[in-house]
């Protein structure tokens, strides 16, 4: 069950950085960290996906690890994004397991489902996730930034 809770603040260019993460990754998932501060994303990180079946699953390679410990020093709220090449940009049993390692954190999500000339373009969305409950977050794009 998935209920709207607060909003988060994003660049355009912080958008369209993910998706072409996304892009470039495809047929694979991607992943990355998020930088978050008063309810605005403050950076984006892109990493890799050390996933043994990174096509349907990811996991922040170990080299990469250590952003996360980076933004929390910063004083900052830590958050995550990865994609779906080919599934809704919701979460997966998956990915509602990973958020138990970080209960509420944002999470950001990019689907290339519709991703081909002549379709929508690909879906964007946000949650915070406290297993097992879903909470959808309004996302506001700063289009100047």
């Amino acid at each position: 069950m998935s209920s709207l809770v607060g909003a988060i603040a994003i660049a355009r260019s912080q958008v369209d950085a993910i998706v072409a993460h996304a892009r470039a990754g495809a047929p694979d998932e991607v992943c990355g960290v998020v930088a978050v501060r008063d309810g605005s994303v403050v950076s984006v990180i892109a990493t890799r996906n050390a996933a043994a079946t990174p096509r349907n699953r990811f996991e922040i390679d170990v080299r990469d690890l250590m952003r996360i410990v980076e933004v929390e020093r910063e004083g900052l709220d830590v958050g995550f994004y990865h994609s779906h090449p080919v599934s809704v940009a919701y979460p997966s049993a998956t990915d509602i397991g990973f958020a138990e390692l970080w209960p509420g954190a944002l999470q950001l999500m990019v689907s290339l489902r519709h991703d081909l000339p002549g379709e929508i373009g690909p879906e964007f969305h946000a949650y915070r996730i406290f297993p097992p409950r879903v909470d959808v977050v309004a996302i506001a794009i700063d289009e100047g930034r």
